[in-house]
Order: C-alpha cells, then structure tokens, then sequence
C-alpha cells in the first residue's frame, strides 16, 4: 500500500481467501482476515489524482492514474523510491485516453489496453532508460472494455457483448471464440437485452501467474465465476450466486439506467496464486459462506 499523505484515500474491507481449484472437493473453505497495511513509499515529489489498478513486476510497481495529465506512475518498492511517470493523455498517435487491464510481466514489464483505441500495449522494462509502448494488436470487433493475456497466446476480453460474456482473442486480436451467457434472476430479466445485461453483471477477472485460470467477480452483487483454460478453450468450472444486481430492467429492457444507489459494494478487487484466490470485500451484509 502506497502512503501518500492523504492523496490516496485507503479502502475498508475484509480480505477473503477462496480456494481456486478445478477439483472436486468438499474440503473448500473460505477464511476471513483483517486487512493490515503498512507504508511503502513516503515521498511528496508526486501526485496521484485518481488510482485505479496497480501491479507488481519485480520490485516495479504501476499504478494506474485515471484524472492527471500522464496515466501511469512507477515506483520502485525496494527503494521506496518513485521513479516517473508515462503514458500522456491525449489522442495522438503516442497518447492515450482510456486504460484498463494493467498487468505486469517479467523484468519489470507491463501490459494494458486502451479502451477508446481498442489497441492492446507492452512496456519494456520500466527499470531501463524510458518508458517505451508496444502496440501488440488491435481488436476490430465487439466493445471488449479489458483485454487480460492468457497462456498459450489467448487473451481474455471481458465487455459489453449481446449474446455471450467474454471474447477469447488470439495474439493477432481476433476472436478465437466466444463464451458464456449473462446471468438473469428470473425469466423477465432473461427477456432484457445482453447490451443492458453486460452493463449491469460487469464481471472483474484476475488471473493466476500461470494465466491458465481467473476468476470472475461482480462489484454489484455477490457473484463469483471460475474459469480454466484447457487446450485453447476456456471452460466454466464453478458458479456462485448468492445475490444479484439491483437495476432497473423490467421497464425499460432496452437502456442500462445504472445499479441502484442502496445496492452496497460487494467484491472491489481479486488477485490470484496458483491455488488462491484473494478478494477485497466490501457491503452492508456479510455474505460470506462456506461453498
């Protein structure tokens, strides 16, 4: 956790462990912890006006700006050190304008992807001379609003799509295949439009380190959804409901009007090991149970 004086206002919540595994067993449990967090950089020579993602490449961390002039920073942990910033906003050929995805690879390497330019980058090592961008591909159908590298050269592409919930994309971004219905309560929301159902069931992933599973997990309601990738082909292995969003669809099956204020916040963000997965829970009702 970054200290930044007040810049960067902290998150309550519980820190739930979940077993991520595709075997079968009734010895799956769910243990809660308190969340401690401890200062790692103390610097003022920054300014941070809207974090949104971080990661963790060696001693390197990103962090993702959504409000200041360049959208991301780099520090380095170890030192306790901040070392810069890239990534210019704008709509030039070397800007950018909408980032998500960030996940760190070797060396002090990065990926993310531009939602506006539909393009999908790589840094070079951030521990070098300058921040460099790699355009890898960009994908010329569908509204992916995040693209997550897989194993095997497949990318995983979360978004707003009618009929199915994710898009597998090969290293050329196109679309290797397709995946998954969207959720619905009862058989009036089944009735409503995948363009209004994808807005509402807006499924965060993490992947673990090997990128051959990830987990799906719902910010409006509790909902959890584990995947395995086998042969290029991305399976289904586990599903958990226990609650569903709160929006308005009966009316007007057309247009998403956005989740219901009371609604609290259910799962904020995930990572993963190869065996784990770890959940930053945050809601009015503790929802948690034994699978």
């Amino acid at each position: 956790m970054i200290d930044t004086k007040n810049k960067m206002p902290l998150l309550g919540g519980i820190l739930i462990l979940l077993l991520l595994s595709c075997r079968s067993s009734n010895q799956e449990i769910i243990r809660v912890e308190n969340i401690i967090c401890q200062p790692i950089i103390c610097e003022d020579n920054y300014i941070i006006g809207g974090p949104r993602e971080m990661a963790l490449s060696d001693s390197i961390l990103a962090v993702m700006d959504a409000k200041s002039d360049s959208m991301l920073l780099f520090f380095n942990v170890k030192s306790g050190k901040y070392l810069g910033k890239a990534g210019i906003r704008g709509q030039g050929p070397s800007e950018f304008t909408v980032l998500s995805s960030l996940e760190s690879h070797g060396g002090g390497s990065f990926s993310f992807y531009d939602i506006n330019k539909k393009t999908f980058y790589y840094t070079n090592s951030v521990m070098g001379d300058g921040v460099q961008f790699i355009p890898a591909f960009c994908v010329d159908s569908g509204l992916p609003l995040e693209v997550h590298p897989m194993a095997n050269g497949k990318f995983i592409a979360p978004g707003i799509y009618e009929k199915y919930r994710y898009c597998v994309l090969d290293s050329n971004g196109q679309v290797h295949s397709t995946l998954g219905e969207w959720p619905y309560r009862d058989k009036d929301e089944k009735t409503v439009s995948g363009i209004v159902r994808s807005q509402a069931y807006m499924f965060g992933i993490a992947s673990s380190p090997s990128r051959t599973k990830f987990v799906a997990y719902l910010m409006s309601a509790d909902m959890l959804s584990f995947y395995q990738l086998e042969n290029d082909s991305l399976h289904l292995r586990k599903e958990t409901i226990v609650t569903y969003p709160d929006y308005e669809y009966r009316n007007n099956p057309t247009d998403y009007s956005g989740a219901s204020r009371d609604s609290p916040l259910v799962y904020l963000w995930a990572t993963c090991s190869e065996d784990y997965v770890y959940l930053l829970y945050s809601g009015k009702k503790n929802s948690v149970r034994m699978l």
